[in-house]
């Protein structure tokens, strides 16, 4: 039987960067953000090093090979992850990220851009988010639940808090220095950290176990060490997101970050490439739009965190993405 690729699609809301960082000393928006950055750079030594000293791919003893049903739950995983990622990736998701970035906006500027469109139907996306049943465990399942409930809950509040700001921003009656204004820009940060506790939370669930399902369905791929390898460039790319996402970014840890990245692409570069030539120029054509992504951030690194440069880095981020899939395409077509 011909063996195929499986898409784990890496979450494209992790690529909405927030802030405007010029390499200041701005505080983070929340103690959490602050811990989990902390978190990051203390890791990274250790991380370095693991990803150096770890074995070849190949070379890894991965097991007896699964049996049929373990196979069918695994692809049934995936498949749900792969609906999961891209329903968090839609506009009525997104727009968490949105409202906050033009809240912030408005805190440095003082103008407040209109609040953005809904995006689509919550109770229908939250739906596609719901786990098939025995999927999960009774309690993973609630857990996943009540995600999917924090997050509606937590967008509704902010949008309730924009429609007020803005009214506020357009009553010039009130004379108040702003006061009520920074309130409810406060208010509405709020509600973004509650959001990305629950997407975060979410994801780390239903990721991780897609990760080992991905695994299950890799057994014996002779491409498996190059799709593990984009998977790690795929990590990176959400890492650097994440820290991105304060209003001033830990410069030492996405020096960090931007290490590894350049590790792991010549890591995933190297021969043999036991597949037919157009897979393998496929291959290295989403090596070279990932490259683009080192190139940004390096870039990033020396200037500053600037818009155009936070603009670059999610088109080459998406661009990557796009052109990963056209090495799937091209590898299950051969």
């Amino acid at each position: 039987m011909k063996k195929r690729l499986y898409i784990l699609l890496a979450c494209l809301m992790a690529l909405c960067f927030a802030g405007c960082d010029s390499g200041g000393n701005e505080d983070a928006s929340s103690a959490a953000k602050e811990q989990a950055r902390q978190a990051l750079k203390t890791d990274s030594t250790a991380a370095d090093k693991a990803s150096q000293d770890r074995l070849p791919y190949e070379e890894q003893v991965q097991g007896p090979p699964p049996s049929q049903e373990e196979l069918e739950k695994a692809d049934a995983m995936v498949a749900f992850y792969n609906v999961a990622a891209a329903t968090l990736a839609e506009p009525y998701y997104t727009q968490a990220e949105t409202m906050l970035e033009n809240v912030r906006h408005y805190l440095r500027e003082w103008t407040f851009p209109p609040r953005p469109a809904p995006g689509g139907d919550g109770k229908v996306l939250a739906r596609r988010l719901a786990s098939p049943a025995d999927m999960f465990g009774e309690d993973e399942a609630a857990a996943l639940s009540r995600w999917v409930d924090d997050m509606e809950k937590s967008i509704q509040s902010m949008r309730a808090d924009y429609a007020a700001l803005g009214r506020y921003v357009r009553d010039e009656n009130i004379r108040d220095d702003g006061v009520k204004g920074r309130a409810l820009a406060a208010s509405l940060e709020k509600g973004h950290e509650r959001f990305m506790a629950a997407r975060d939370g979410y994801l780390a669930l239903v990721e991780g176990r897609a990760v080992k399902a991905e695994e299950t369905l890799l057994y014996g791929h002779p491409l498996r060490r190059q799709i593990l390898e984009a998977r790690n460039i795929f990590s990176l790319y959400a890492d650097a997101a994440e820290l991105l996402a304060a209003q001033a970014p830990d410069r030492q840890a996405l020096g960090q970050v931007r290490g590894r990245l350049e590790a792991g692409l010549r890591r995933a570069g190297q021969p043999p490439f036991p597949a037919a030539p157009e897979v393998e120029r496929a291959y290295r054509d989403f090596l070279k739009q990932a490259a683009r992504y080192e190139g940004f951030l390096g870039r990033g690194l020396d200037e500053g965190f600037y818009s155009p440069v936070r603009q670059e880095l999610n088109n080459s981020a998406q661009e990557s993405r796009q052109a990963y899939n056209v090495f799937v395409r091209t590898a299950n077509s051969n």
